[in-house]
């Protein structure tokens, strides 16, 4: 069962950012959720390989090459359970709650992952996390703009 978080006591990194993103995505573009699960640790780890200086597939789509990648370097399998582990367990209840409903109202509205990345203002240092209250705030604000244009 998941913890009960207040949003001031979860920490948000990048690698959950693109994870839940990516996740957010697939489920609307009709994926099962192990399914885009899976996709969403895939893009966050290659998203932290990237960072430092390592590359997946030869295309930007071939998810194949990537998830090969990715479990190479952590030397295991990335099934739906990882995601679940290392992002949605950390979060507690805030995740259900607040961060993937929101990680989907921002997908619908067509924002890039990095355009999120900037409007919720995680700090560019390696490892600069933001507070669950920090996330709602900012990303309410791009949101209840969004809805006046």
């Amino acid at each position: 069962m998941a913890k009960k978080r207040e949003p001031g006591d979860v920490s948000i990194g990048k690698f959950d950012l693109l994870a839940t993103y990516t996740y957010a995505k697939a489920l609307l573009d009709g994926l099962g959720d192990d399914e885009a699960k899976e996709r969403g640790m895939v893009a966050a780890v290659m998203g932290a390989k990237a960072k430092s200086g390592h590359t997946g597939g030869s295309h930007r789509d071939d998810y194949k090459a990537d998830k090969d990648a990715a479990e190479k370097g952590k030397k295991t399998t990335i099934i739906a359970e990882s995601f679940d582990r290392q992002v949605a367990d950390e979060m507690g209840g805030f995740f259900k709650k607040t961060f993937l409903p929101t990680m989907k109202k921002l997908v619908k509205a067509d924002i890039s992952y990095d355009e999120v990345k900037k409007l919720v203002k995680i700090p560019t240092t390696w490892g600069a996390k933001i507070t669950g209250e920090e996330f709602k705030e900012r990303a309410s604000e791009r949101l209840r703009a969004g809805e006046k244009s």
